[in-house]
């Protein structure tokens, strides 16, 4: 779940930053669009940091003191969701359960008197083994 909120939440940040962006382009002229408002020899910015801030802080209360901070945070969370994901498969693989490391029916092979608690995830696998 971890892994689908931190894809899922990039790809709406990356809309909210599309749409900052589009929104606080300084034009030059009236025939300026997004594809040619940006030159990469220019000196000065493309976007107003503070229009965006201003408009993010209202959606969410959380305003980033600079580009670099608001770009990293943008890579950060889908590499966390991704991580998150990879290791619920990898957990998923081994059988390792949230709620108990040591498989039940290993534990239940063990000691007779050890009385298994059924849930849907146990009894899932029964039926898929049968």
């Amino acid at each position: 779940m971890m892994g689908v909120a931190g894809v899922l939440g990039d790809a709406l940040l990356c809309a909210i930053h599309g749409a900052t962006v589009e929104n606080t382009l300084f034009e030059d002229d009236d025939d300026a669009n997004t594809f040619r408002v940006f030159n990469p020899s220019q000196s000065n910015e493309t976007y107003l940091m503070i229009t965006a801030n201003r408009f993010r802080s209202q959606i969410f209360g959380v305003a980033l003191s600079n580009k670099r901070w608001l770009h990293f945070f943008m890579l950060f969370v889908p590499v966390m969701g991704l991580w998150m994901s990879a290791i619920g498969v990898v957990g998923l693989t081994l059988n390792l359960r949230m709620y108990d490391f040591v498989s039940q029916e290993s534990h239940a092979l063990e000691d007779p008197e050890f009385e298994t608690f059924y849930t849907k995830n146990i009894l899932l696998n029964k039926g898929i083994r049968a």
